[in-house]
């Protein structure tokens, strides 16, 4: 026996397991050889052999609580869940202080839905081990899988109390504030897990992950490229660098990584992932002007996983910027299973969803999803279902309501389903899916001439306002930095300089808030003309904008909400777009079917918005001239 401890110790598995095979034939109620040489052969992952020495250890020693617990270990490895956590209670029942069935028998809990139950054990081990911080912690981590995220900050908090450097205790803090969104804290405290444990490569993703959120880029690269330094085969490190990159505008470095990423054994023993790298992979090929490789790479993705919702959404937008409609809208829909445009907590009205059958006295009610200006592109079909004699309603955010209650023929904008009295009959739908339920293609975008109006008082204020005199131009150049792509889709003002040189131009600023600051930086600030600290406080969302846009020869922005709104009012509008731009505008062509008042202007070269302005100048000048 002393030999077969000796040899286990020093991890010489065979010959240990054979002495204890050999003390086991001259003494077969050794219940110490039996419960050893299971716990051997589960090293060994021979769990089915373990098992039947496992019952019979505790039939031999029915109060062994280590012997309880391997068998509830190898009882939930083989799917015995209900036996497992019999097995694994009796542990606890016999050795009060045995944490890692404390830990097991949670986890399973959790596993099984039952997370009141799983605090519980955690509670008895906090009890049963009160100095130590490793029951925190493991609290902690199911209070995390349950949802309950401020509790497990606080448990991973009393865990640190104990030791401040702890790790574990440290990352997953750092996780939990990630998920609430406080990615300051969070990065705080991946840094100090990181100093606990300066060599692993996770916690740098993690860090990398908040940083990203916070548009930290360039310390988020670092901070991937720690972890990839780390690790090379860590497919997260690589999948965070191509992201930032994308973010920062570097689409040939990120499709480098993309590239280097479908070469990882550990990638490519994934099909699912093959898969959503190339549908990723694709659209920075798009960005970089390789259309025929892009579509190579989509065609891959859907190859590997045809019905996978993450390559059919990713491929989507691909087919919608290619003009491939019938396809790009079908997968589009698959937005919906991945929560794109869904309310944390949504839940479906009480009503069928809509089909595109006849709706006859029925009220269609249009959840308005994603941003501002999404809604105000797709209120174009509420317009034109409700030109077609239907009932249409339009639910959406409060910021939102003021200026679609302005789209001609609906019956009602509502805020709160609640609102809506349906005894009548009622279908629903998302306001973006009804291009799929229509059949929708860029030759059918239907046509209503401007469908958003302007408040008539607020229109009359600012033509007094503004006046008649020169040939007045509304600026807009910073877009959200929330969206992820901002960086690419907004541009510096000092870009717009040309504009201010062209004689009898009034740049008027209708920027509101970020981006503001740019104006006293640019040298032609004193060609700006700013509509004052209250301008859109009240009424609603844009609603001073849309009313000063009224009084306007020309509204020259990128790719926001403000585009949206000045080709839904029917005001000319110049967009200037990067190389590919959003799907909805389109490959190829200067002008869209969404907006009939509305020209593109693309970069020819990536990054760089010279070309843009001066086609814009240009054209600004033919316009502007007196003829």
């Amino acid at each position: 026996m002393q030999e077969a401890l000796l040899l286990h110790r020093q991890g010489a598995l065979a010959d240990a397991a054979l002495r204890y095979s050999q003390v086991m034939r001259r003494e077969p109620r050794n219940v110490d050889a039996v419960f050893l040489l299971a716990l051997i052969l589960t090293q060994q992952g021979q769990v089915a052999e373990a098992q039947k020495l496992l019952r019979k250890a505790v039939k031999l020693a029915p109060t062994h609580g280590l012997a309880h617990n391997l068998l509830g270990a190898t009882l939930k490895e083989s799917g015995q869940f209900d036996e497992a956590l019999r097995s694994f209670k009796r542990a606890l029942t016999y050795k009060p202080d045995l944490f890692e069935a404390y830990t097991q028998a949670a986890r399973l809990l959790i596993e099984r839905g039952e997370p009141g139950e799983a605090l519980a054990i955690h509670d008895r081990a906090l009890a049963a081990n009160p100095g130590r911080p490793e029951p925190w912690i493991n609290r902690g981590l199911a209070l995390h899988a349950i949802g309950h995220l401020d509790d497990a900050v606080g448990s991973f908090d009393h865990a640190l109390a104990m030791k401040s450097d702890f790790f574990e205790a440290l990352f997953n803090r750092g996780n939990a504030l990630a998920a609430l969104g406080r990615h300051e804290e969070a990065v705080a405290s991946f840094d100090a897990a990181i100093a606990a444990k300066p060599d692993l490569a996770v916690p740098f993703v993690n860090r990398g992950n908040s940083l990203l959120k916070l548009a930290r880029r360039e310390e988020a690269l670092a901070s991937y490229e720690k972890a990839a330094l780390l690790q090379n085969d860590l497919p997260a490190a690589h999948f965070g660098r191509a992201l930032t990159l994308e973010e920062m505008g570097r689409f040939q470095d990120a499709a480098a990584v993309f590239d280097h990423m479908l070469t990882l054994p550990m990638v490519r023993g994934n099909a699912t992932f093959t898969a959503r790298l190339h549908a990723r992979r694709a659209a920075i090929l798009i960005e970089l002007g390789r259309t025929e490789e892009a579509r190579a790479d989509a065609d891959a993705a859907l190859g590997l996983a045809p019905d996978d919702d993450e390559v059919l959404y990713h491929v989507s937008n691909l087919d919608l910027l290619v003009g491939n409609w019938r396809d790009g809208w079908a997968r589009f829909e698959h937005r919906l299973a991945l929560g794109v445009g869904v309310p944390e907590g949504f839940k479906p009205p009480p009503f069928p969803r809509w089909t595109g059958a006849p709706l006859g006295n029925d009220l269609l009610i249009l959840r308005g999803e994603q941003g501002i200006g999404d809604r105000i592109q797709f209120a174009n079909f509420a317009a034109h279902l409700a030109k077609l004699g239907n009932r249409i309603v339009i639910w959406t955010n409060p910021a939102s309501a003021s200026l679609l209650r302005t789209v001609p023929g609906i019956e009602r904008v509502i805020t709160d389903l609640a609102e809506i009295d349906a005894s009548g009959g009622a279908r629903w739908l998302e306001l973006m899916s009804l291009p799929h339920v229509l059949g929708t293609t860029p030759e059918t975008v239907p046509n209503n001439g401007p469908y958003i109006s302007a408040d008539p008082t607020r229109v009359a204020q600012w033509r007094e306002r503004l006046g008649s005199a020169g040939f007045k131009v509304g600026i807009t150049w910073q877009g959200s930095t929330e969206f992820r792509l901002d960086r690419t889709r907004s541009l510096p003002l000092a870009v717009l300089a040309p504009l201010a040189e062209i004689a009898g131009v009034r740049l008027i600023s209708l920027q509101k808030g970020l981006g503001e600051e740019q104006i006293g930086e640019v040298a032609f600030a004193d060609r700006i003309e700013t509509l004052g600290a209250h301008f859109d406080e009240d009424g609603g969302a844009f609603a001073d904008t849309a009313a000063a846009m009224m009084s306007l020869d020309l509204v020259v922005c990128p790719n926001t909400a403000i585009s949206h709104l000045a080709g839904a009012l029917g005001r000319d509008v110049f967009l200037a777009l990067p190389r590919a731009g959003d799907w909805r505008w389109l490959l190829g062509r200067d002008d869209t079917p969404w907006y009939p008042t509305m020209r593109l202007f693309r970069q020819t070269t990536s990054g760089d918005w010279s070309d843009v302005i001066a086609h814009m100048a240009q054209a600004i000048r033919e316009r502007a001239t007196p003829k």
